[in-house]
């Protein structure tokens, strides 16, 4: 969430910014990095969080077919 409010308040901010009379979206570019790096971290953790549940539930499969 902190991320989210990081992004956009750079994106405001930095879309102020004016150099030589042009505007230069570097507020857009930079909100869109910073949203991009979280998505990533989350999915990385969604992803491993998935990959620990499939191996606990197999080590759990095959300690019961074993005890069979």
């Amino acid at each position: 969430m902190i991320a989210v409010i990081l992004a956009l308040a750079l994106g405001i901010f930095l879309n102020m910014s004016t150099y030589g009379g042009q505007v230069w979206p570097v507020g857009s570019v930079a909100a869109i990095v910073i949203m991009g790096v979280w998505i990533k971290f989350s999915m990385d953790r969604r992803f491993e969080e998935l990959e620990s549940r499939f191996r606990d539930q197999g080590v759990s499969q095959n300690v019961e077919k074993e005890d069979q």
